[in-house]
């Protein structure tokens, strides 16, 4: 039998107990966990999403699972967006289980119909034990995206930028003068990628949350290397962002080019120019890591170009609750 117990993420003696957890459970070469302070502020209730934690102990007081579920409270409002985490000593012992049906009781008495779970697993097997237990219970994928790195230090590309266009960079906060657009070009992002069939939404993006992404990077330790693209009538035409963690990683997280400007080779100018801008950053880092959907061909094209290699896939999983 698993006991579950809600983590107030504020009780640092709870939530070391839900992190070792978590890290004793994600030991995978691609997919280097998060910092305890990262994923102290990622699952604090904000303006923006209500965040459960959850740690399941066996009867001998064992902590042995642990999960959460962020429920978005100003988009997707019919999703929660779910993980489970289980030691491998502690597998195939219903603890995992246990702790799913609890965050999804969780997401039904908050309206939620839909479970969305991202499972990865390497890119030479056929899956791993996150997959086989989303799948067993119910998940079925709806998007297959690839997990591609960037081994440090690289070779780029020479940076061609096309006759109009100019690059802006910055770190920290966004310049008052775009933030608005800025924030559209975040808004956009969903229905810009390539989907599947769950229904998901453009998120919630305004300059007040912009200001909120900020603060919390801020608080974090996490660098942000924004550049954008601007168009020749001045308004913003793309973005790109590397994000740095106080570790030897490097993410490379949202790129986009606004459809009327694709064709013009912007997004590669703007992961180049990133790297550029952020060479500082990059010095003795050891990778830097990105994800895309599997059949985003064009922005796979242009991580191919700078080098990447893909490592893992990861899968969208859903299902009604």
């Amino acid at each position: 039998m698993t006991e579950i117990h809600v983590v107030d993420v504020g009780d640092p003696d709870a939530f070391g107990t839900f992190h070792d957890v978590y890290l004793r459970s994600s030991a995978r070469p691609f997919d280097a966990p998060w910092l305890a302070v990262e994923k102290r502020v990622n699952l604090t209730d904000d303006a923006y999403g209500t965040k459960i934690v959850v740690v399941g102990r066996d009867g001998a007081g064992v902590a042995v699972a642990a999960g959460w579920a962020v429920m978005p409270l100003k988009d997707n409002t019919q999703f929660a967006f779910v993980e489970v985490f289980v030691p491998p000593e502690h597998r195939r012992r219903g603890h995992g289980t246990s702790v799913l049906e609890h965050l999804l009781g969780t997401a039904r008495a908050h309206d939620r119909t839909t479970a969305f779970s991202m499972p990865a697993w390497g890119v030479d097997v056929e899956g791993d034990a996150g997959r086989w237990f989303a799948e067993a219970r119910g998940f079925r994928l709806d998007v297959l995206d690839a997990v591609r790195e960037l081994a440090l230090p690289a070779t780029l590309p020479p940076l061609l930028v096309a006759h109009g266009y100019t690059l802006e960079t910055w770190r920290g906060r966004c310049p008052d003068r775009w933030v608005d657009e800025y924030a559209e070009l975040r808004r956009i992002l969903t229905s810009e990628a390539p989907s599947g069939d769950a229904g998901l939404e453009d998120e919630h993006w305004d300059a007040e949350r912009v200001r909120t992404d900020e603060a919390d990077l801020e608080r974090v330790g996490r660098v942000m290397q924004d550049v954008v693209a601007r168009a020749p009538d001045g308004h913003l035409a793309g973005h790109t962002q590397l994000a740095f963690p106080q570790e030897d990683e490097v993410y490379q997280w949202d790129t986009l080019v606004c459809p009327e400007h694709r064709g013009h080779g912007l997004g590669l100018a703007l992961k180049v120019r990133a790297m550029q801008a952020s060479a500082d950053l990059l010095a003795g880092r050891r990778r830097v890591t990105t994800e895309n959907a599997a059949s985003n061909a064009p922005m796979i094209a242009v991580n191919e170009r700078l080098g990447f290699r893909q490592t893992a896939w990861t899968g969208e999983y859903v299902r009604a609750i």
